[in-house]
């Protein structure tokens, strides 16, 4: 008899959790839909969702999707906010209608690999050269005197985000944190600081000296 074929999962059963990422990470739990996530920046206890919030869909191939803000939060004139409750039913149909777009398109499981997610060491170890020579900014950085907020062993979402509004302004790190940066391997700042904090607090540092 022929094998048996593996049942394909449907679009949607392939995100397996959300997370919702504000400017002080009062969400760290996974959450199982989008609604949960939604009403989790909705509730008191969310810190300037409308500038920070962010929620993120985690698929089985271990990838993390971002969910375009404009789902949830609304843009008027000069002003944003976090959608009303009254509106989530139709925020919740309109990213299933886009994830399932989303994810319909990558049946091809090479697309899926390109995508991983590098949250686990040895992931990590696996993409690196241990023999390779370190590029001359790190060792530029490595062996710079420790000076201002620099000696800051670890920076909490809060110190980056407060750095970046000093440097940029507002309105303009806001649209930083959510955009992605080719230092960070095309992810966001806001997706990278759970994991990589010094990293995104060092590409702040680069923009206040004018190196990027």
């Amino acid at each position: 008899m022929p094998p048996t074929p593996t049942p394909r999962h449907k679009p949607l059963e392939r995100v397996f959790a959300y997370r919702v990422f504000d400017l002080r990470d009062r969400f760290p739990q996974p959450l199982e839909t989008f609604r949960q996530a939604l009403e989790c920046l909705q509730s008191d206890n969310a810190y300037l969702p409308d500038m920070s919030g962010e929620i993120v869909a985690y698929h089985l191939g271990g990838r993390a999707l971002p969910i375009p803000e404009h789902f949830f939060i609304r843009h008027t004139d000069n002003s944003l906010a976090v959608i009303p409750s009254s509106e989530n039913d139709q925020a919740c149909e309109a990213v299933d209608t886009w994830l399932t777009d989303v994810l319909s398109r990558e049946t091809d499981d090479s697309v899926i690999a390109s995508t991983l997610r590098p949250s686990r060491l040895n992931i990590l170890l696996d993409q690196c050269d241990p023999n390779a020579p370190e590029p001359d900014d790190i060792q530029a950085w490595q062996h710079m005197g420790e000076v201002g907020r620099e000696i800051i062993d670890a920076p909490s979402r809060e110190d980056i985000w407060e750095a970046a509004v000093q440097v940029m302004g507002e309105v303009q790190a806001r649209r930083w944190m959510k955009t992605a940066h080719p230092q960070l391997e095309g992810k966001s700042p806001n997706l990278c600081i759970e994991e990589y904090p010094a990293g995104v607090y060092e590409l702040v540092l680069q923009m206040s000296s004018g190196a990027s």
